[in-house]
């Protein structure tokens, strides 16, 4: 990847990303975190998430449907995994969240949607879409699906 993606992709939009889940989960393993990133950083499916015909049931059904999507995935993962480890030492390190086996948090910490920009709002409101979407799935299920790679 170019250094371009991750001035895109930087720890500042993966922290609040990050952050926007673990609140709305309110606690979640620390192996699901490397998946979130490459999911809600990509707009294309950020963008078809929020289209009114996007009703997927599970996870598989979308990545079926939107097969495009998903053929770097593995690539996102790798790419964005310093930037998921930096993202989450940020967090710890301001004693937002507490990091064990999973990930929880430790003080409420607000910001305000609208002033993190256009693109931080469509990932916002994706995220209950794609938590809808990974529920189901233990995390061995989430990687074969995702078809990542270690």
């Amino acid at each position: 990847m170019n250094i371009s993606y991750y001035i895109y992709n930087n720890e500042a939009i993966s922290t609040a990303v990050l952050m926007s889940v673990i609140t709305k989960l309110k606690r979640i393993n620390v192996a699901l975190a490397p998946l979130v990133l490459p999911f809600l950083l990509d707009n294309r499916i950020v963008n078809h998430l929020l289209k009114d015909e996007a009703n997927y049931e599970n996870i598989e059904q979308f990545i079926q449907s939107k097969r495009l999507y998903f053929t770097s995935f593995n690539n996102r993962f790798l790419s964005l995994l310093p930037v998921t480890v930096n993202a989450l030492m940020i967090l710890q390190k301001s004693n937002v969240i507490n990091i064990t086996d999973t990930i929880s948090i430790k003080k409420e910490f607000e910001f305000d949607v609208n002033e993190l920009g256009l693109r931080f709002t469509k990932i916002e409101n994706a995220i209950p879409k794609f938590v809808a979407l990974i529920k189901d799935y233990s995390l061995s299920d989430l990687y074969i699906k995702f078809k990542i790679q270690l």
